[in-house]
């Protein structure tokens, strides 16, 4: 008996999943992308010819200045552009790695010939090393010239000058001295511009009237030969401004007053006729130290040993630190009238010692002091005797060693206090320690 054969069912077959790139629109797109991007590597890279624009962010004004720094010349004035157009031709594959930082723009200075302003051309090359320019052509497109001036360069120094015209001064003041911070400065430039300028002016202004010393910052002006202030196009100063101290002063009229030293103990200086050739002396100096002042002293006048009948005496005036006499001199002429004085020499017997050491003993050996010279009122000086007139010897100041001495004596007249005694008087003294 024939079976039938069954068919047996088969198992289900898995469904196979579709990616991405099987989707033909998919394909097509992704396949004209990477025809442009190879388009564009061809073109760009490997394509023989090309051209490009770049822009430069300056003009570089160094570049073959030996052309005209050759002259003498240097450039004192040129256009600082902002950018500068630049077109690039030739080889696909050198343009296609330049950036602008490799160009360099400068301008071409075959045709300078001296001072002046000129026009010049401006050219652009690769500065880059690493790249050639045989297979390129740079071309500026804009702007394509630069307009230059050149002038032989050259340094002047001068002094700076204080301009005070515009200063007031309280009464009883002045202005004594005014410094300026840089006293000189030095001017860059053309030289045409540098000979014009003859002086550099620091003028200075306060709002009040002066009476105390202050400090100004003012700007520099320069001037011509006239005093007019001028204002060159090129020069410039190192320094601009300075700072100016102005010292004040206070004024006044002092009286003069003369000291006298080496006179006898209990002598009356006013008994002395005397004159100076001025009575008084205008003087300048700190508010401080002027204001504290009655009388200025001349020069000490030594009477013991200067002094002499019929004879004037030229004495500088001694002022105290930081015044200033506000005159031609500072000297004066000391006159005495001796029209009544007198005078005489005798041998003083009378030799006093006084303040005696304690670790010696001091005894004198000359029995008179001779020669004295004695000046006076006539009268007195005529009633005169040797034994009123008293030789001091004063061991408190003297060094003193025991064998023989000349020690030096004072002449005193004890009687008088208007005669004094000119000259150098010594005794012989023997000391011995105790």
């Amino acid at each position: 008996m024939n079976r039938k054969n069954k068919s047996v069912p088969e198992p289900d077959q898995p469904v196979k999943k579709r990616s991405l790139w099987d989707n033909r629109l998919f394909l097509l797109v992704a396949s004209l992308l990477c025809a442009i991007i190879s388009w564009s590597i061809v073109t760009l890279t490997f394509d023989s010819e090309g051209a490009r624009e770049f822009t430069v962010s300056e003009i570089n004004y160094s570049y073959n200045s030996n052309a005209y720094t050759s002259m003498g010349l240097s450039i004192v004035d040129a256009p600082q552009v902002g950018s500068v157009r630049v077109r690039v031709e030739g080889s696909g594959t050198v343009i296609g790695q330049l950036s602008a930082s490799d160009l360099m723009v400068y301008p071409n200075y075959a045709n300078v010939s001296g001072s002046g302003e000129q026009t010049l051309t401006l050219q652009a090359r690769v500065a880059s090393s690493q790249f050639s320019s045989n297979d390129i052509t740079l071309t500026v497109i804009s702007p394509t010239t630069a307009t230059i001036v050149f002038d032989r360069v050259s340094e002047k120094t001068l002094p700076v000058t204080v301009d005070s015209n515009g200063l007031s001064v309280a009464d009883g003041y002045m202005l004594y001295r005014s410094n300026p911070v840089p006293s000189e400065v030095t001017i860059t430039g053309p030289q045409s511009e540098l000979d014009a300028i003859t002086s550099v002016v620091a003028p200075v202004t306060v709002d009040s009237e002066l009476s105390d010393s202050t400090s100004v910052t003012t700007s520099l002006e320069l001037r011509d030969e006239n005093g007019n202030t001028i204002t060159p196009e090129y020069a410039e100063l190192d320094n601009a401004s300075a700072n100016v101290t102005l010292t004040v002063y206070q004024v006044r009229e002092l009286p003069l007053a003369v000291d006298f030293i080496n006179v006898p103990t209990g002598f009356d200086t006013s008994s002395l006729n005397y004159s100076l050739s001025q009575e008084t002396m205008l003087v300048a100096g700190p508010t401080r130290t002027v204001s504290a002042l009655t009388e200025l002293s001349v020069v000490s006048f030594d009477l013991g040993q200067q002094f002499a009948l019929d004879r004037d005496y030229q004495l500088q005036v001694e002022l105290p630190s930081g015044l200033v006499a506000l005159g031609d001199t500072t000297n004066v002429t000391l006159s005495f009238d001796t029209s009544n004085m007198g005078s005489v020499t005798l041998n003083v017997p009378n030799i006093r010692t006084v303040n005696m050491p304690s670790n010696y003993d001091v005894e004198v050996m000359s029995e008179r002091v001779t020669n004295v010279t004695l000046y006076g009122p006539a009268d007195e000086i005529a009633e005169l005797s040797p034994e009123s007139v008293v030789a001091q010897l004063d061991c408190q100041n003297l060094q003193i060693t025991a064998g023989q001495q000349t020690l030096p004596v004072t002449i005193q007249v004890p009687s008088s206090s208007r005669i004094f005694a000119v000259g150098s008087y010594t005794v012989t003294c023997q000391i011995t320690s105790r």
